[in-house]
């Protein structure tokens, strides 16, 4: 934490898994840091995070390290996702509908 730094911060104590801390210093990351960052992310206006697959993770960090893109270019794609979703769930939906009207 540079001392010349014009953002406050505050100390606190953290209490982790021995494998999580494990993993941290493994890859070389600062801890602060990385929970500043995982908490502006959770706690973000703008940003949504979710669980995948191993796959999907590989995949997905491929195609942004590899091919230029980042998250916002994703987005159309995502909201064609989700509305795909959506226009399922709505056809099981009224299919179960149906079976309460018989």
């Amino acid at each position: 934490m540079p001392v010349d730094s014009p953002e406050k911060y505050k100390r606190i104590n953290v209490l982790v898994r021995t494998d999580q801390y494990e993993t941290v210093a493994k890859a070389g990351l600062n801890m602060s840091g990385l929970m500043r960052g995982l908490l502006d992310d959770h706690f973000s206006d703008e940003k949504i995070v979710f669980s995948v697959s191993a796959r999907v993770k590989k995949v997905y960090q491929h195609v942004i390290s590899n091919l230029g893109a980042e998250d916002k270019d994703l987005e159309t794609y995502f909201l064609q996702a989700l509305d795909q979703y959506l226009a399922e769930k709505t056809r099981q939906i009224e299919t179960l509908r149906k079976t309460i009207k018989s």
